[in-house]
């Protein structure tokens, strides 16, 4: 792969690239590309976009100018990802999501009867029947479903919250990317979206992240069902602090957890759901997929017609 290419890949899901400055002695013969490898200069036109655009619009006249304008540059954008050469070379793989662990049972032997006493009152005996649900409350309690590694990013709008898919990323890297801001090229993308879609747009008021499992420690209950109620508490929590009547899903982990859906993605995408009696919701593809697969925008710009419809009709019975 060409370098450039490759430390973009990087960069994206937020490994950091070093390289050698010098060729230490007993070590292995450093490649000739690495001492005439390049860093990329700034993007100044990211920067300068992102803050240009850092303002949401309020009026709805210069809203719907600048929506009918992101329709545009996102039109041009799938032209450009429809033309641009795959090498054949090459193909894309899909990576298979992680396998859940497999939890390995034990058939339990039948313990020794022996008399009850105050050491053994609690004991309960796999062999004893259920005593009004004791025994099925001790084992329900016991097993606790996996849950698969996710990351989630809370980003706070005007009218709208975005919960995004991350790549999950090992605890030593979770520090250089919780800094508290989106990356500036989702950023951008994100932007051009909500506008779109007739929403402010502009820059996040509040960027949090939610990563699962959150401690590092084996002892404690991160299963399946501590994740629902962990994202559904930080789901009300920003509701309530900004009831916007807008949510928007990007990526699977996103989608499943504030769903409570099984599902996976291709099955809950492109429907608008009711997550309160005013806050409709609907799922997409993540950020990152937009960024690295071609032609994925073209199918998320299919998905949000449902709630481009929702929005337009909302806006007709206020004017």
């Amino acid at each position: 792969m060409e370098q450039s290419l490759r430390n973009q890949y990087l960069e994206t899901l937020g490994i950091v690239s070093w390289l050698p400055c010098r060729q230490l002695p007993g070590a292995r013969p450093t490649p000739d590309w690495v001492w005439e490898y390049c860093w990329p200069e700034a993007d100044d036109s990211a920067s300068s976009a992102n803050s240009a655009q850092a303002a949401p619009i309020l009026n709805p006249a210069d809203r719907a100018l600048a929506a009918k304008q992101a329709r545009a540059e996102l039109s041009a954008s799938f032209s450009a990802e429809a033309v641009k050469p795959v090498e054949p070379s090459k193909p894309m793989t899909a990576v298979p999501p992680p396998k859940a662990p497999i939890v390995a049972t034990v058939k339990p032997e039948l313990p020794v009867v022996e008399p009850v006493t105050a050491a053994n009152r609690m004991t309960v005996s796999a062999a004893e029947p259920a005593v009004d649900g004791v025994a099925d409350d001790v084992v329900a309690s016991s097993v606790q479903t996996p849950q698969r590694p996710f990351k989630l990013a809370f980003m706070l709008y005007q009218d709208c919250l975005v919960i995004d898919s991350l790549p999950p990323v090992s605890a030593a890297a979770r520090t250089s990317l919780n800094s508290g801001q989106a990356d500036a090229h989702h950023q951008i993308l994100l932007d051009k979206i909500l506008r779109s879609l007739g929403l402010s747009g502009g820059s996040a008021s509040e960027y949090h992240t939610l990563p699962w499992p959150m401690f590092a420690s084996k002892s404690l209950d991160q299963g399946a069902e501590q994740a629902r109620l962990t994202v559904q508490h930080k789901l009300k929590k920003s509701l309530q602090k900004a009831p916007v009547a807008t949510v928007l899903l990007l990526g699977e982990a996103a989608a499943q957890m504030v769903l409570e859906r099984e599902e996976p993605l291709e099955q809950l995408r492109g429907m608008l759901f009711s997550l309160r009696s005013s806050v409709k919701t609907l799922a997409s593809a993540s950020l990152t997929e937009m960024m690295m697969l071609p032609g994925c925008k073209r199918d998320v710009w299919s998905d949000l017609q449902p709630l481009l419809t929702h929005l337009q009709t909302q806006q007709g019975r206020d004017e």
